[in-house]
């Protein structure tokens, strides 16, 4: 169903749909409308498999799985979208980290408040290696960061707080250092007007600086 609505979207949005997907944090939840309770390690195997279904069905392909996960007897995939959906996944240990290297297009980090800066350098590792174990490379997984905070002079929020100028340079610095390659904001207040400083003030100045520092601007 996922994959149908997601083969729908992409055709609307003429190839400029990114799915996002996890395992699925919290299994009660999960078991109260009906789908199944599974543990940690189910999850994980659940969601590779989950993967490489939704990679076919929403590739126009035929599907057929009969496992320990899936019952899937003759799904028959469309509308084929004019562009290949890429597949993010959203992880913070070190198992479906793995599965990220292995089987996903990018890796969706926690917000900075539960993965802070400097524990991602390691959470890439655990991508680059499993990737490179599966004979893929790691440089074609796109790498996001969810940040939370507030642009301006805003007291007692969490995550990154501070003018325009600080969270230019503290992205471009997550951004280079870091090797991280989007940036999705969660504003902790007015989120209009935050997100239109975000993209009016910072990304701008992001983008500008990390090209200088990499030698593409």
């Amino acid at each position: 169903m996922l994959a149908k609505a997601a083969a729908s979207f992409g055709v609307l949005a003429e190839g400029r749909l990114v799915l996002g997907v996890g395992g699925g944090a919290y299994p009660d939840a999960i078991a109260s409308i009906g789908g199944r309770r599974r543990s940690g390690g189910e999850t994980v195997a659940f969601t590779e498999e989950s993967l490489h279904v939704l990679r076919a069905a929403l590739a126009g392909d035929a599907v057929r799985l009969i496992s320990d996960h899936h019952r899937i007897e003759g799904y028959q995939a469309g509308p084929v979208p004019p562009a290949p959906v890429p597949l993010w996944l959203g992880a913070m240990w070190r198992r479906m980290l793995g599965v990220t290297g292995r089987a996903a297009d990018g890796w969706i980090s926690p917000l900075d408040i539960y993965v802070a800066p400097d524990e991602v350098p390691a959470k890439q590792k655990i991508i680059d290696e499993a990737a490179l174990e599966a004979g893929r490379d790691p440089r074609r997984i796109r790498r996001a960061y969810n940040v939370l905070g507030a642009i301006g002079p805003f007291r007692g929020g969490r995550g990154l707080v501070g003018d325009a100028r600080l969270w230019a340079d503290t992205l471009t610095e997550w951004a280079v250092e870091l090797g991280l390659d989007t940036f999705i904001y969660w504003p902790v207040t007015e989120p209009r007007t935050q997100l239109e400083a975000f993209a009016a003030e910072v990304v701008p100045t992001v983008r500008e600086q990390v090209g200088l520092i990499r030698g593409t601007r």
